[in-house]
């Protein structure tokens, strides 16, 4: 059964389940709605709980033995599972699979597993385990979504944030809410009573933000420069390759002279972007992107991203791979070339 993360609370106080599963990337969700089941499970010291993690050699049949054993001190048993690849090997898929054909085995079991692609998740043991736990999957907020989530977060803490002030901190922690929680618990120490305005908490919150060439791609199809260039820096100082950030810049580059093609061949947008096979999720910032160029425009950008390429893998000697892609990136996001560039 599948149950959005914030109905598990609920869901906990009307009974414990015998199997959970909780699949997502994001630790500190993940872990805030473990704690949510441990804090039922222990409650007035009826549970005892263990934790095991199935990495390469984990003895499946050993781990299903110890279900069988009943516990000398307590009438029950938390047992957490942690797949940290969210690939068990044909053994544990085995166990997954019977286990999902009866879960009840007097204990109360959660599996722990990262986001699933899309065909772990079609698998037999996954399929098993989706229609006999309770299946969770914790997601971060959407970035447009972060500054609420940030508020509530703050309400929380007994804080009152005026609008700017969660632009700041949103700005600041996209994608580690780790260090959002962080911040909010340092805020509700520090900072001054009344409402925390942007200069508080530009003075207060450090810069812990983290990017994924993803976010890159999406802020310069959109032609969203500042971000993409915020993205591309925090790219830079967290060590990502650039032979994986240049990936990430092409791909689109050749997807976007696709669609411009087809467009100008006479396909509509939609079927343009249908034919170039560009997921849903990211026809938005695909369809923005071709929006107004022209194939000559395309082209451009194909022997930009070409030129890229070259300085990143070494072939031009002197180049600076980041500048570089610093340049690609105003390329896609707009910065449209002169004639006399593209004749």
């Amino acid at each position: 059964m599948k149950l959005p993360a914030h109905k598990l609370a609920a869901q906990v106080a009307r009974g414990l389940a015998p199997l959970y599963v909780l699949a997502g990337d994001e630790p500190l969700l993940v872990d805030e709605a473990l704690a949510v089941i441990r804090s039922s499970a222990l409650q007035g010291g009826g549970c005892e709980r263990e934790s095991h993690v199935a990495e390469r050699g984990f003895d499946w049949d050993a781990f299903a033995g110890g279900l069988q054993h009943l516990s000398l001190f307590a009438s029950r048993r938390l047992v957490e599972l942690r797949l940290p690849t969210g690939k068990p090997g044909d053994a544990g898929a085995r166990f997954l699979t019977e286990l999902a054909a009866q879960p009840d085995t007097g204990n109360v079991i959660v599996v722990l597993l990262p986001a699933l692609d899309g065909t772990t998740a079609r698998s037999k043991w996954a399929s098993a385990l989706a229609e006999a736990a309770v299946w969770v999957e914790p997601r971060a907020p959407r970035r447009e979504d972060l500054p609420a989530w940030l508020a509530g977060r703050c309400r929380q803490a007994g804080l009152t944030v005026d609008e700017g002030a969660l632009d700041v901190l949103a700005a600041r922690v996209e994608g580690n809410l780790l260090a959002a929680r962080q911040e909010i618990d340092k805020l509700a120490l520090l900072a001054p009573a009344g409402t925390v305005t942007a200069e508080t908490m530009r003075q207060l919150v450090a810069d812990g933000a983290r990017f994924d060439v993803f976010q890159l791609t999406d802020a310069a199809l959109t032609g969203d420069l500042p971000r993409a260039l915020r993205v591309l820096g925090g790219l830079q100082r967290e060590g990502e390759p650039e032979v994986l950030v240049l990936w990430s810049l092409v791909r689109e580059v050749l997807t976007l002279a696709d669609v411009v093609a087809r467009v100008e061949q006479g396909a509509g947008i939609d079927r343009a972007l249908e034919g170039a096979r560009v997921w849903r999720t990211r026809q938005d910032a695909m369809r923005r992107a071709a929006q107004g160029r022209t194939s000559r425009e395309a082209a451009w950008l194909v022997r930009s991203a070409a030129r890229a390429e070259q300085v990143v893998k070494g072939a031009r000697p002197g180049g600076e791979p980041w500048k570089a892609l610093t340049e690609l990136v105003l390329a896609i996001a707009g910065a449209r070339p002169r004639l006399a560039e593209i004749a």
